[in-house]
Parts: structure tokens; sequence; C-alpha cells
């Protein structure tokens, strides 16, 4: 991993969602968009969070296997059903701090999913206040702050022209629990990855992102870390 640089390459935090960003946001998307279609396909309400193991938004891939979600894992492992290590995504359960642990050699944890969607992190999470990152950030950082219940946008530099970064910069800009920023080589135009799921598409104008956002912002049924803050965390990005 590369030194960090200062965080002026973070652009000004807007917290809260509004009606005025979301008309803006679905104004300027709707001009512009990458090559190919998104993957998923019709949309879908979210369901109740109270509910057993929800299809929160159609096309989402969950990595929690017949378990469904957090809560119901940490039950099953609670209850002697099952174990970590017979998880098939282990890393939804996986919550150490690895840079607190005297086995820390001082690297940056790797993930094999990428961009990560949970796992063994690092001990500040990134600050994820509606913040939009110029920058790449530390995957460490950025699975701290999805256990808090953010929902982390990465976008393919390569992929996603500057209208549709500042299209999608208004939607996550406006939204507290939620972070963006650029993730190079990640092979697909815009990736949501929230605490043990993913959504990703090749059309940055694709309204499941918002519908993402919506559902899976501070769900509970997803959430490791209730009531845990976004703010005062790392803002620096990776050079």
């Amino acid at each position: 991993m590369q030194p960090r640089r200062k965080a002026s390459n973070m652009r000004p935090l807007r917290n809260r969602w509004t009606a005025l960003a979301t008309a803006l946001a679905l104004s300027a998307l709707a001009g512009c968009s990458a090559e190919g279609g998104g993957s998923a396909g019709d949309g879908s309400s979210a369901a109740d969070p109270a509910s057993a193991a929800p299809a929160e938004v159609a096309g989402v891939e969950s990595f929690y296997g017949e378990y469904g979600d957090y809560v119901t894992v940490m039950a099953a492992i609670q209850d002697g059903k099952t174990t970590a290590e017979e998880l098939e995504y282990p890393f939804v359960v996986q919550q150490e701090h690895v840079d607190s642990l005297g086995t820390w050699d001082g690297k940056n944890p790797v993930y094999d999913l990428t961009p990560p969607a949970g796992g063994n992190h690092l001990s500040v999470w990134q600050t994820c206040n509606g913040s939009v990152y110029d920058g790449p950030i530390v995957d460490g950082n950025g699975v701290h702050s999805m256990e808090h219940g953010a929902v982390w946008l990465t976008y393919d530099p390569e992929l996603v022209d500057q209208a549709a970064v500042d299209a999608l910069a208004l939607l996550i800009g406006a939204r507290d629990y939620s972070l963006m920023s650029p993730y190079p080589g990640q092979g697909v135009a815009v990736s949501m990855q929230s605490w043990g799921n993913r959504y990703q598409t090749e059309d940055p104008s694709d309204p499941k992102i918002g519908e993402y956002l919506d559902t899976y912002v501070l769900n509970e049924r997803f959430n490791p870390e209730p009531n845990a803050t976004c703010s005062g965390g790392v803002t620096t990005t990776a050079s």
C-alpha cells in the first residue's frame, strides 16, 4: 500500500439525504453512462429489515450463505450451529482490528474480495458522513466504516467519466453513513459495498445505486456495530 496523501484531497462533506440532491443527481445521471448495461434487473422495494433473511434489492450479492444476514449468522454461531470457519465467506463475522494485535506486521490487511465487503480491518474507520474522496482510500479503513453501518461506493476511473462521477457524488454527498472513492482496476464501473453485501453495475446511472443506499445504510440486519459513528475517522487517501 502506498503512502497516504493529505486530507486536502477530500471534497467538503455534506450530510443527510435531501430531495433536491436526489433530483439533481438523477437528472445528471440521465445524460451520462458508461458503455455497457447494468447487470441487474427491474427495481424492487426494500424489504422489512426485521424479516429473517430479506432479499433487499434484486441483483445484490449476499455473502451470508444460508443465513441471509449478519444477525442470523451471529445467532447461529452463538447457538453452536456453525462456526466462522465453516462459512463459505468467513469475513462476514471477522471483525478484528489487525493493527491492535500483538502479531501485527505493520502491513495493511489484504482481502480476497476487492473491493472488500467485510473482514478484519484497521482500528480507525474512514470518515463516512456523505464523504466523497478524490483518491483511493485504504481498504482496511473503508471496511471499518462498513462495520459501522455505512455503504461504500467505489468506481473505476477508467470506466466512469467525470460527469458521472460528479452525479454520483451528489448522491453520496447528501447521505450520512456513506462514502465514495475511486478504486482503480476494480473492473466494473460502479461497485456498492456494505457489510456482507455487494451490488455492481456497468451503468453509473443505474437507479439501483440509490435503492442500495436507501436499503443498506444502517440496515439493522447487516449492521455489526449499531450506534457507531461515521464522524471523526481517517480523512486521508492512499497515494
